[in-house]
């Protein structure tokens, strides 16, 4: 039974309701002396706490991410990495073995919902396996748009957080119909994928880990490359951006950053400069390495690439990382600042910020 699945949750509706109308049944029923009376009762007690804590969680899990999409991912369970002597690069780096050296595989999606299609791959060069999640554009199918190679952004949830929270709790792809209507965005292809490697809340960091997960090499150039193979897309970086949220949007300024010959474009909401994964911490030449500020402050010359970084003045450091980000910058061009004067570290101001996102990324990415 899946986790975030509709079953799940009324399952443990039912199951509130049963302890309510057993503790009601059985209260005055319960045979033997007092202290097995008051044990037993006790027990009852804390096992409908038990189920009504299960339903509420479950219902955030559901309604705010979801955090967790798997059995899996809310236990423990790493992500599956195949390696292969054409894959898993292991150097720490930007990755060993390009994507374009190693083929892509065409993919076979299925409906998440009426709008969104996903597919579960293995990218060509990290050997990573992970879920993609893909919204197409209604004018993707119309005859008008046949020769037309579509702009990208892809997406990056935060941690915990799963690539289909963009589609569920965020609606981007809702948000990007209204916007296309009221003339404020133009088609351009929605992409999530996997960002947590690490099962439970543990930060992988979005990097490559020497020796582990190449997370970099997954995000930055096997999901771009395995879009290129299975949709209309543009190849041309300019056509191509990266947003996230929290960590997502950490890793969305870190890998515009570093990988300027894929993306264009990137949006940090409500992200952060430095490394926070401890798995990246305990080596400091890997944190340095994967410090958008510190890269962009210490370059002679920088990529071709604007950045939008949003930040909430109640929301800790976010607005201090969002302004020093976009101060580093030689040239900022159409790069903006964006704050908001209240909200908190959820989804429901993600989305606040995702509108003007959005429409930012629309005039960079789409040539309007």
């Amino acid at each position: 039974m899946s986790l975030t699945g509709t079953p799940f949750f009324v399952l443990t509706i039912l199951l509130v309701v049963a302890t309510v109308v057993g503790l009601v049944t059985v209260w005055n029923r319960i045979p033997g002396p007092a202290p097995a009376k008051i044990t037993a009762r006790v027990g009852l007690i804390v096992f409908s706490q038990f189920a009504a804590v299960l339903m509420v969680l479950v219902f955030v899990n559901n309604k705010m991410g979801p955090f967790y999409d798997t059995w899996g991912s809310l236990f423990g369970q790493n992500a599956s990495v195949q390696m292969t002597a054409s894959g898993g690069d292991s150097t720490g780096g930007r990755g060993g073995t390009g994507a374009s050296e190693v083929s892509a595989e065409k993919l076979t999606f299925s409906k998440y919902n009426n709008d969104v299609l996903s597919a579960t791959a293995v990218g060509p060069a990290s050997r990573i396996k992970g879920d993609i999640y893909v919204w197409l554009p209604p004018q993707y199918n119309e005859p008008a748009y046949a020769h037309t190679d579509f702009p990208v952004l892809e997406l990056l949830p935060g941690t915990p957080g799963t690539p289909k929270a963009w589609f569920g709790s965020m609606h981007a792809d809702t948000v990007m119909k209204t916007l296309m209507s009221q003339g404020k965005a133009k088609p351009m292809i929605l992409v999530s994928a996997k960002l947590n490697m690490f099962g439970g809340s543990r930060d992988s960091g979005c990097v490559n880990l020497p020796g582990g997960y190449q997370t970099a090499t997954w995000l930055a150039k096997d999901v771009p490359t395995l879009i290129q193979h299975n949709f209309r897309v543009s190849r041309d970086p300019k056509n191509w951006g990266l947003a996230g949220y929290s960590a997502g949007g950490y890793c969305a300024a870190n890998l515009t950053v570093q990988y300027p010959e894929v993306f264009h474009a990137g949006v940090t909401m409500s992200g952060y400069n430095a490394p926070d994964a401890a798995v990246v911490l305990k080596d400091p030449a890997l944190a340095a390495a994967n410090n958008p500020l510190l890269l962009l402050q210490n370059m002679k010359k920088q990529p071709d690439i604007v950045l939008m970084a949003q930040g909430v003045q109640t929301d800790g450091r976010t607005v201090a990382d969002a302004r020093a980000l976009i101060k580093a910058l030689h040239t900022p061009g159409t790069s903006q600042l964006l704050t908001l004067s209240s909200g908190s570290h959820d989804t429901t101001t993600f989305a606040k910020e995702m509108t003007p996102m959005l429409t930012w990324m629309s005039k960079q990415i789409t040539g309007h």
